[in-house]
């Protein structure tokens, strides 16, 4: 005789018959199995997530088939911009060493870039005074020059303990280079004619061609 509390261990089928009823047990076991399927669903997608090689997913891109958006883009962006300005900025349009001679044992450097002019006068082994001077400040380029060699002379706007700076023992084709780019690039700068957009070499052919002497 069968026992009136014993379960019943046949499978309860989610497919009913017509006019079936449910006892509260049958209806438990009925939402428990759609729940762990619910939930072997989510570990499966989860499992194949984290076979993805982690290399290949981009960081914008989608995450159990959804696209993520992000704000550090717009950041990104602005950073590379602002490095690339950087490098710009510290392009070398000029470079000039002065000689070795017994007077001038240990040789200065001038360096023109687009937006400043350095000056390094070295006095002893690994002793040196660095001046920098904005193009904007510059008012006047000279330079005097021999058979051989030649003597450049920058004035400034900025005076400190002198308004003028001068740089001697540069080879004569230096001198008169350098004095060519510097004057160019004030003529620019007091006409307010935009160089920034030019390339290297499109602003050092520019400069040159402003700032050449005229000949009789």
């Amino acid at each position: 005789m069968e026992d009136p509390d014993s379960i019943n261990p046949t499978p309860i089928s989610d497919d009913l018959m017509p006019g079936a009823k449910l006892s509260p047990y049958d209806l438990l076991i009925r939402q428990s199995r759609k729940m762990g399927k619910f939930a072997t669903r989510g570990f499966d997608v989860t499992k194949e997530f984290l076979k993805q090689d982690v290399s290949a997913l981009h960081p914008d891109k989608l995450l159990f088939g959804q696209e993520i958006r992000t704000e550090m883009a717009p950041v990104l962006d602005s950073k590379e911009k602002l490095n690339k300005i950087v490098e710009k900025t510290h392009q070398i349009l000029a470079y000039a060493r002065t000689v070795v001679l017994p007077s001038n044992v240990f040789p200065d450097t001038v360096i023109v870039d687009r937006t400043k002019i350095t000056i390094t006068k070295r006095t002893f082994f690994w002793s040196s005074e660095v001046i920098s001077i904005r193009i904007e400040d510059v008012l006047n380029v000279t330079a005097s020059t021999g058979p051989f060699f030649g003597t450049l002379t920058i004035s400034s706007r900025v005076m400190n303990s002198t308004d003028h700076y001068e740089i001697n023992a540069l080879f004569r084709r230096d001198a008169l280079y350098l004095k060519q780019i510097i004057q160019g690039y004030v003529i620019a700068q007091h006409n307010q004619i935009q160089t920034s957009h030019l390339d290297k070499n499109e602003l050092i052919k520019t400069l040159l061609e402003i700032g050449r002497d005229s000949d009789y």
